[in-house]
């Protein structure tokens, strides 16, 4: 089992969306600066613009967060199982059928399940986000939480600083009553 899943839209990856157009739409968005009367044309990956009355797009990002959250603990009870297993067991030095004959081996099996199901929500949660304006501070947090899980640390270690940074500076300004001028929510699929 692989112990990370790349976490990509069939057709669209990460490298399609430069790193810099993420954190800057986000942060205009979050500041109002995003033009109401002209919305971004929509990416060829992606139906027309459809006007959305309410921030449907933070649901999404909960949702994903959420999936997300799930896969990580997961891993992690994952990575602890297998490494107790290997000092106390020697699994590592086991043939795999030695390794099924441990009881331990039943939970790693189930644990690897879970996560391919996990993995396959969370890919299709991706799908569903809508590229949209945020409507709060609160949904631009989410978002960058998200892009934030999606950019790898170690492969990208200063666009997620300047990631983490920014989520940051907006949950204290949204903690301050910093408040954003409106914007109009326009979602593409």
């Amino acid at each position: 089992m692989g112990s990370r899943q790349k976490a990509g839209v069939e057709g669209v990856g990460l490298r399609d969306f430069s790193r810099r157009s993420l954190i800057a739409g986000t942060s205009a968005a979050a500041f109002g600066v995003a033009t109401p009367a002209a919305p971004a044309a929509p990416s060829t990956n992606f139906s027309p613009a459809v006007e959305v009355a309410s921030d449907e797009g933070a649901r999404h990002w909960k949702n994903w967060l959420a999936v997300n959250a799930k896969i990580e603990h997961l891993q992690s009870r994952w990575s602890k199982l297998e490494g107790w297993l290997g000092r106390e067991h020697s699994w590592f030095d086991l043939s795999p059928a030695e390794q099924q004959a441990l009881p331990w081996a039943n939970e790693l099996r189930d644990i690897d399940g879970c996560l391919g199901l996990l993995f396959e929500r969370r890919d299709k949660l991706l799908e569903k986000v809508p590229i949209c304006s945020a409507i709060t501070i609160g949904s631009v947090i989410n978002r960058l939480a998200v892009v934030e899980r999606l950019i790898e640390a170690k492969s990208h270690s200063e666009a997620h600083a300047l990631l983490v940074k920014s989520r940051q500076d907006l949950i204290v300004m949204s903690r301050e009553g910093f408040t954003g001028a409106s914007v109009r929510t326009v979602c593409a699929r």
